[in-house]
């Protein structure tokens, strides 16, 4: 038996592979793979679109949910750098361009990012290698091509099922007058779009606008009444003459007085119309669009409890989500960063093609900075007196308070071994 199992996990030499697969060559599984996994996805994505932008437009509650992602994820905003200064000075030059001005863009492709699941960012590029960036909404994209044998590797966008001249996705090394960057979000196994982070909450958000809109109504419905007059008449032409007079005479505002005779009564009949259940109603409505949102109750203005503590905790879950959409948008910008360069390259050959570009973000919370200051206290009270006993590096001192002060040590660190006093 066990070597039967270790052959499984042990295959013989003989079946290994000796050719190394490309984009070309790669076959994930088979031909088939492609139509297996998409068959998945079959929905009418542009109804669903067109819906959760209508929602955005309409809801306050769907409105917040993008508005308060984006204040988390872009902050006080992103800043660039690259140790090669050239390139360095062209990033910059092309973050600052007045056709570009990505520092107003950024805020715009967060949102759309959210609220579509997509990101498509069409570059066009002029004579002398400069490239301008818009975002295009993603329900002009109706499909996406792909390579047959791989659906992670697009090709071109279409406008339409029909359409005979696609947008062409970016390609390393080729001359492009225009080309389309496609960063999804939230997307499937299988599948070639996102999805929106407003979907899982859309129906509730609509369930909880529909609760809202019939409390109002009953609301007013408790407010409307009836007077009813009771007394002898003697003729139908008697009471309906005696009617028009006491109507008349009755009180058009609060706190009004009806004087009435000692035959006479007044009534006043209103619906009953009970409402001890709507608080709880209301609120399990707003605790499914929370779940669905990644928000804490409070931020949907319900208080979870009446300490400081439990607010934190109860924030924590939303600030790694918080942290996950802005390393995506960190990761849309060096690549749309990138691409420029290396368009602009092909012209200006004293850039270099490729060259490494930090994007500076800013802490998703504010009591990041206290924390990280901690840790980086704790750290040098327990590592310093190993360090001056020579049982660490210098380097490796630095590199374990870089570590805690979660930034990225400097390239060059000094070797001295000189006594650290604290």
């Amino acid at each position: 038996m066990f070597k039967r199992l270790t052959s499984l996990f042990n295959p013989p030499a003989r079946l290994s592979a000796v050719v190394h697969e490309t984009d070309d060559t790669i076959t994930l599984g088979g031909a088939s793979f492609s139509a297996a996994f998409r068959s998945r996805y079959d929905y009418d994505r542009q109804a669903q679109l067109t819906e959760i932008i209508n929602l955005y437009r309409a809801s306050p509650i769907a409105r917040r949910i993008i508005e308060i992602s984006i204040e988390f994820v872009i902050g006080d905003g992103f800043s660039i750098s690259s140790p090669s200064r050239r390139a360095e000075k062209f990033i910059k030059e092309f973050w600052a361009h007045p056709l570009n001005d990505l520092e107003a863009q950024l805020p715009e492709w967060a949102a759309e990012a959210l609220r579509s699941g997509d990101l498509f960012i069409l570059f066009s590029v002029d004579a002398a290698g400069m490239s301008y960036v818009r975002a295009i909404p993603a329900e002009q994209i109706s499909e996406i091509v792909t390579a047959p044998n791989d659906y992670r590797q697009e090709l071109a966008y279409k406008r339409a099922s029909l359409d005979d001249s696609p947008w062409p996705a970016y390609q390393p090394g080729a001359d492009q007058a225009s080309f389309v960057l496609h960063f999804p979000l939230n997307r499937m196994v299988g599948a070639t779009f996102g999805e929106s982070d407003l979907l899982p909450v859309r129906y509730w958000i609509k369930l909880y606008q529909d609760f809202i809109e019939n409390r109002a109504r009953l609301n007013h419905y408790r407010q409307i009444y009836t007077y009813v007059l009771q007394r002898n008449f003697n003729s139908q032409a008697e009471k309906e003459a005696y009617l028009r007079s006491f109507s008349s005479s009755l009180p058009r505002k609060s706190g009004g007085i009806v004087a009435l005779d000692k035959d006479e009564s007044l009534n006043v009949i209103a619906p009953q119309l009970a409402s001890a259940d709507a608080l709880l109603d209301g609120l399990s409505l707003k605790r499914m669009i929370a779940l669905g949102a990644g928000l804490p109750m409070h931020y949907l203005a319900e208080p979870e409890g009446s300490t400081r503590t439990t607010a934190e905790e109860s924030g924590m879950p939303a600030f790694k989500r918080f942290k996950s959409r802005q390393q995506y948008l960190r990761h849309a910008l060096q690549a749309i960063l990138g691409s420029a360069l290396e368009v602009r390259s092909a012209v200006d050959h004293s850039l270099p093609t490729r060259a490494l570009i930090e994007i500076n973000v800013p802490d998703v919370t504010e009591r990041d900075n206290a924390i990280l200051a901690a840790a980086v206290q704790n750290i040098t009270q327990a590592f310093v007196p190993l360090y001056n006993a020579r049982k660490i590096s210098a380097r490796e001192l630095i590199r374990l308070v870089y570590k805690f002060l979660a930034e990225t040590p400097p390239e060059t660190i000094p070797d001295e071994e000189s006594p650290v006093q604290g």
